[in-house]
């Protein structure tokens, strides 16, 4: 079967690639970016630079094929205005009706739409029989893309919309996407309903429309809506960050609410691959975390702040630890037994100095993130101090815990506590340790 895919984005890539083993289909790739041709030539038998709004352009492409499925999408990350939607989506299929008579072969299309056509819905469950009410332009622009497919049905030729929910997969992990609003206000209550669905259901659901000559409109989503509180909370849990605050004084700039249900998707015989969105329990150790801790430091006296992604009755500690220039560590050991201290430097560079008991220095290792020398492990009951040579140093270290602030460190006892003068001048003294020679 001689099948193509307008559009090579999330949902099109992986849709290529699921179906570049089958000897059976003959695949059309379709890109707008000429820069994307060689980079997708090995995930189908052909690929082609395509704007489906030309008419000619898609006729040619589509020339010979049995199938088409469009998951195309307005090219670009942000959000685009409804020109670009109506663009994308009305134009193609203006274009799809125009060419239809040079195309006798072409038997079965598939789209992937979205459920926001079915606008607000106050809370209440929708399904494919609820009336649609777009409550945006993007939304209606969508709506009228489903009507002018429907009137590209015939005896003859099949028409699936996919009304998709929310799309997430590897690559596009919710907690990823909304991890940044840990710790904010947002206006409204947050008990509008969101729906979603796994890319690979999406790949799934395709590939059964073709396989089984669907011919009807389905909701694509998974079995359990989120309120957007919810999946805020569960995202903030998951990563380990600040909840997510609402204010219901404040008017909320969310419109729709609705909770929609994949009963006809079920009757239809597919069985989902991810039922429910899971939010796997895990901390990134990402640029946006180090420059977050690391302006938290700047404003602190000591200019020096930890991040500890464990907690403090654990067995081992785990933690980011921030550095600025001028930050003073008073030289200290780790007595406990297996009281060793392990620092990887992630970015900067960070002087590690090794004294003995009478507080003389007896080796200097200067750490940073680009090398040679990027980390250095202590072994127990080493007095050491650290220096930070650039801004912003971050090291990410690990040390036998429990924590227990009465007996982690054992100080230098003829080293000034911090925040002293005397100390503001060693750490100077120790820091010239480590710059070049004049």
């Amino acid at each position: 079967m001689r099948v193509t895919i307008v559009g090579s984005g999330y949902i099109g890539e992986a849709l290529a690639r699921h179906w570049r083993p089958r000897p059976e289909l003959e695949v059309t790739l379709t890109t707008t970016t000429a820069e994307r041709l060689s980079e997708l030539e090995p995930l189908a038998d052909h690929v082609a630079l395509l704007r489906a709004g030309d008419a000619a352009a898609l006729a040619e492409v589509l020339s010979g094929s049995e199938a088409v499925v469009f998951c195309h999408a307005p090219t670009g990350n942000v959000q685009v205005d409804a020109e670009g939607y109506r663009a994308t989506y009305r134009d193609s299929f203006v274009a799809l009706q125009e060419v239809l008579p040079r195309l006798p072969q072409l038997h079965q299309i598939i789209y992937t739409g979205s459920c926001s056509v079915y606008g607000d819905a106050g809370g209440n469950w929708v399904d494919e029989t609820t009336p649609c009410q777009p409550v945006d332009e993007h939304g209606q622009i969508l709506l009228e893309s489903e009507q002018l497919l429907a009137g590209c049905r015939s005896e003859q030729r099949r028409v699936c919309v996919l009304r998709l929910g929310a799309i997430h997969g590897p690559g596009r992990q919710v907690a990823d996407r909304f991890s940044r609003l840990a710790g904010s206000t947002r206006p409204g209550n947050g008990n509008q309903h969101c729906s979603w669905i796994h890319r690979d259901d999406v790949v799934g659901a395709i590939d059964a429309a073709l396989q089984q000559q669907w011919d009807d409109t389905v909701n694509l989503v998974d079995d359990q809506p989120w309120t957007v509180t919810a999946l805020l909370d569960a995202v903030c849990q998951a990563r380990d960050l600040k909840p997510v605050h609402w204010d219901s004084s404040q008017a909320s700039s969310m419109s729709a609410d609705r909770r929609v249900r994949n009963r006809h998707l079920k009757e239809l015989g597919y069985s989902l691959r991810h039922p429910r969105l899971t939010l796997p329990r895990l901390q990134r150790i990402d640029q946006a975390l180090m420059d977050g801790v690391a302006e938290q430091a700047r404003q602190l006296p000591r200019l020096r702040l930890n991040h500890n992604l464990h907690q403090l009755n654990d067995a081992v500690q785990r933690f980011l630890n921030v550095l600025q220039p001028g930050t003073y560590v008073r030289p200290h050991r780790h007595e406990r037994p297996g009281g060793f201290e392990c620092f990887v430097v992630l970015q900067g560079a960070i002087g590690l100095l090794v004294l003995n008991e009478e507080g003389r220095v007896l080796e200097c290792h200067r750490l940073q993130a680009a090398g040679p020398v990027r980390g250095i492990q202590l072994a127990q009951g080493q007095f050491h101090t650290l220096v930070a040579l650039s801004c912003d140093s971050v090291i990410f270290e690990i040390k036998e815990g429990p924590y227990q602030p009465t007996s982690d460190k054992d100080f230098l006892p003829q080293f000034p506590a911090e925040g002293t003068a005397e100390a503001a001048v060693i750490e100077q003294q120790w820091r010239a340790l480590f710059e070049p020679l004049p």
